[in-house]
């Protein structure tokens, strides 16, 4: 903390000077890191390399030594083998050819046998080895039906030039006697595909005793490795003397595959990496210290003096600035301090007109809403008196004219509901208005209009607007039944959809025309269409999406001579207002 407040209190370009000098020390104590860490991820590289040479090459001789095994016992129970390392000399020439064809056809399915050669006391069979060689290995078997006789050389080929072979070898054993033994030669080489001219990496097959073959190091390179990893009790894996060794054990053949790596080795030619790395960090400490210079000239002091300004304000809750604010640095950071005080009264104004343009957009939408609400109930208030009404009831009644009695109650019906002070009704309420505006329509057309209900009883108790479907049975009357040459059908229908009550209105009068249909839907898709000239499906929309939400409306389809279909879509309440 004690430093904290050390540092802050200095300068801000002793500030950079220290933060420079920070990051120089930092760039050095990198550079060494990254040295060291790239000397030892080659170390790694090359350690997965040779688990992963070591594990394939275990493999492929594990592999190798199954492999050979069934070869020299399908080899020991063919016919003609048996019988020609059975036979006597007078019987030799006309088994030869069958017995040589066998070889010659394991020899092709298996590229990496180099030899396959037979011995018993009569025959001496080989391409690879002499008589008394083979005499050897068979006293080496001694019997048994497989095993290792580790390496050897070529018999006839000339010292500098014999290729290691690795040694398989098995008897014959026919009805519990021993006829001869088959012997197999592996050219060892095939094993390694490993880079031979990778000087770090050795790969040996050894015992306790010594090494048997070299993959691809000399002898003597070999030799300090391998004593460290006998001298040390043969352990698994071992670090020492420069060296990483790792054993893998053959229990077959009682014999230990070593892979080395030499550490010191390791890392060869890595020098104008690590120059390169060192470069780079230089040139960055380098472009650091320009930049702390341009940082602190151009921009750090100019901001100070800038933030100095802005504490000021802050603290004295000022609006504006007394004096211009002059900021020397970068055409930038200038360009900055001059804009900085007209800004201040800039936003002061402008704080005031958006406070005063909000106050008055939202007075303005209230007054909007209900102006519309207003003008809406205004344009279905009733226009004449129930009185009158009810004096044409009593005088049609005198006069024997039911008809006009009825269409008067029906008609004092319409003007009670519409005068009704409640905003929302039953379902129930509103169809039952709806008939009788229907069924004044009816006598008006002398039964030219038929009409279908279906008003399921769940949906009989929903509250909804009041006189919501009457504009739209008045449109279907007018403008699609009324032109209509004969009689027309008129289907008013409810229905739920989940927490959505659907109400159809639909006729099979004259339809709409295309360019009629397009402009309506749009303006009922519109948030704000002109509802000024239009009592009906518009004016209906547009109560209906201020009274629940612009979600629910009205949707229209027609088609010229085919008949209009209204669908009104609102939230299906209950009389409590719930769903």
């Amino acid at each position: 903390m004690k430093n904290r407040k050390l540092f802050r209190s200095m300068s801000i370009q002793r500030q950079a000077r220290l933060i420079a000098l920070a990051v120089l020390a930092m760039f050095v104590i990198m550079c060494c890191l990254i040295s060291v860490l790239i000397r030892q991820l080659i170390y790694q590289n090359e350690e997965e390399h040779m688990q992963v040479t070591s594990l394939r090459l275990y493999n492929q001789i594990s592999l190798n030594y199954e492999k050979t095994e069934n070869f020299c016992v399908n080899i020991g129970e063919n016919e003609e083998i048996r019988a020609l390392m059975g036979s006597d000399y007078a019987q030799m020439a006309e088994l030869v050819s069958g017995a040589t064809e066998c070889l010659t056809r394991h020899q092709v399915l298996e590229p990496m046998i180099e030899d396959i050669s037979l011995v018993n006391d009569r025959i001496h069979y080989s391409n690879v080895y002499r008589d008394e060689e083979l005499d050897r290995m068979r006293e080496t078997v001694n019997g048994v039906p497989f095993a290792w006789l580790g390496f050897r050389s070529h018999g006839f080929w000339a010292d500098g030039q014999k290729p290691e072979l690795m040694v398989y070898a098995g008897d014959i054993i026919v009805e519990s006697e021993n006829i001869g033994t088959v012997v197999l030669s592996i050219d060892a080489s095939g094993f390694f595909t490993g880079n031979d001219k990778d000087t770090s990496q050795m790969y040996m097959i050894v015992d306790a005793d010594k090494m048997l073959y070299l993959f691809n190091q000399p002898e003597a390179e070999a030799q300090e490795p391998y004593q460290l990893w006998l001298g040390s009790g043969q352990p698994q894996q071992l670090r020492a003397g420069g060296y990483s060794v790792h054993s893998y054990y053959f229990e077959e053949m009682d014999c230990y595959l070593l892979s080395v790596l030499d550490i010191r080795s390791t890392g060869e030619g890595t020098e104008y990496i690590q120059l390169l790395v060192w470069g780079c960090i230089l040139l960055s400490a380098v472009f650091c210290i320009l930049f702390f210079m341009l940082l602190t000239t151009g921009i750090v002091r100019p901001l100070g003096q800038f933030h100095e300004t802005i504490l000021q304000i802050r603290q004295t809750n000022q609006r504006g600035l007394k004096t211009d604010l002059h900021l020397e640095g970068c055409a930038e950071i200038t360009e900055l301090g001059s804009e900085f005080t007209g800004m201040l009264d800039d936003i002061e104004k402008l704080n005031r007109k958006i406070f005063q343009s909000a106050v008055d957009l939202y007075e303005l939408k209230v007054q909007k809403q209900e102006a519309e609400l207003a003008y809406l109930r205004s344009q279905v208030d009733p226009h004449f008196l129930y009185n009158t009404l009810e004096v044409v009831r009593k005088m049609a009644l005198e006069k024997q004219a039911p008809e006009i009695a009825q269409m008067a109650v029906d008609m004092g019906h319409i003007f009670r509901y519409s005068a009704k002070g409640e905003d929302e009704v039953t379902l129930e309420e509103e169809i039952a208005i709806i008939k009788s505006y229907i069924r004044i329509q009816q006598m008006r057309f002398a039964g030219k209009i038929e009409v279908f209900y279906f008003i399921p009883d769940e949906v009989l108790q929903l509250r909804v607007m009041k006189m919501l479907l009457q504009p739209i049975v008045e449109n279907s009357v007018f403008h699609g039944l009324e032109p209509k040459r004969g009689s027309g059908s008129l289907f008013i229908g409810a229905r739920l959809e989940g927490d959505t009550l659907v109400l159809t209105v639909k006729d099979d009068g004259i339809g709409i025309v295309r360019e009629r249909l397009t402009e309506l839907q749009r303006q009922l898709a519109e948030e704000n269409a002109d509802t000024s000239a239009h009592v009906g499906v518009l004016n209906t929309n547009a109560r209906i999406r201020l009274y629940y939400g612009r979600m629910y409306g009205i949707s229209i389809e027609s088609c010229p001579e085919d008949g209009t279909t209204v669908i009104l879509r609102l939230p299906a309440q209950t009389a409590a207002g719930g769903s």
